[in-house]
């Protein structure tokens, strides 16, 4: 974390987020190279992993929390997923989790699909009008 000329603290982090259900032994290793990976190609430099492991998309996600908790105190700058399938496997509730992360700051960067086109880092969502002013209490979205 660094200080902005105020005193203020600036976003500097980059979140990693996974989710698995049933639960992975393998703690979804293939999933979090490929996140590093990528998030090294896009000059990210240090990242924190956030794994949900074992959590169904509608029950409660700890690492979810904390990581929408942290983001609203703008600790983190860049969340990098494989798909927006760990926030919920409704998207509905998949989007409102990305609108959130994205009205405090914070870049969702989902990882290109395989079929991908050389040069293509990652899809950046873009920003989507909602009803709520983009903001939506973290209970409603992490249940």
């Amino acid at each position: 974390m660094t200080t902005t000329p105020d005193g203020g603290e600036a976003s500097t982090g980059t979140a990693l987020y996974l989710r698995c259900y049933p639960y992975d032994s393998w703690q979804m290793d293939a999933h979090r190279r490929a996140l590093e990976d990528h998030a090294q190609l896009l000059g990210a430099g240090p990242t924190q992993t956030y794994l949900d492991n074992g959590a169904p998309s509608a029950g409660l996600r700890p690492q979810l929390r904390l990581l929408l908790a942290r983001a609203s105190m703008g600790q983190i700058s860049t969340v990098l997923i494989p798909g927006r399938w760990v926030f919920s496997l409704d998207s509905r509730t998949a989007d409102a989790v990305a609108d959130f992360l994205e009205s405090t700051g914070a870049r969702v960067v989902e990882l290109p699909h395989q079929g991908g086109r050389a040069g293509d880092h990652g899809r950046v969502r873009p920003q989507r009008r909602t009803g709520h002013g983009g903001h939506f209490p973290l209970a409603e979205i992490t249940g």
